[in-house]
């Protein structure tokens, strides 16, 4: 019974997601080109996104297993998990064909939705932002190739 208890903690639940999402994109990472140190490849970010999740996922859970909390996973919030999910497959799918500027807003928008009450002005701003900075920082900073605008 102690082990069905210990698998309910919020510790453990997050910790063993983070585990399992970086292993996903580890994998798949790994599967791509890792280039050189003068020039990164795509499989470079994928990569070590997924061991800083790693490693951050078996913190999490060695805290969950010594500290023994008793914050329960309540229940899934369907909203939040649905609307992070969308903004991923709307950057994954759109961002070919209508660039970097167009999906990031896209994508910040569908995960604004998680939140409730839904702040639309906000939400917009913070997706120019973002789209701004990224066009900023992996376009012209790193020299990706990387639609900035569609047919651009």
């Amino acid at each position: 019974m102690q082990s069905l208890e210990n698998a309910m903690r919020r510790e453990i639940a997050v910790g063993s997601t983070f585990l399992a999402i970086s292993l996903f994109f580890l994998i798949f990472g790994l599967q791509l080109p890792m280039g050189t140190a003068r020039r990164i490849g795509p499989g470079v970010m994928p990569a070590s996104v997924a061991l800083m999740l790693m490693l951050l996922g078996m913190i999490i859970l060695a805290q969950g297993f010594l500290r023994g909390s008793e914050r329960r996973v309540a229940r899934v919030n369907w909203r939040g998990l649905t609307a992070i999910s969308a903004s991923i497959l709307v950057f994954a799918f759109a961002l070919h064909p209508l660039g970097m500027i167009l999906t990031t807003i896209l994508a910040v928008l569908c995960a604004g939705l998680a939140e409730k009450p839904f702040r639309p002005l906000e939400t917009l701003l913070l997706g120019v932002f973002l789209s701004l900075a990224s066009v900023g920082i992996f376009i012209y900073g790193i020299g990706m190739r990387i639609l900035v605008w569609p047919g651009c």
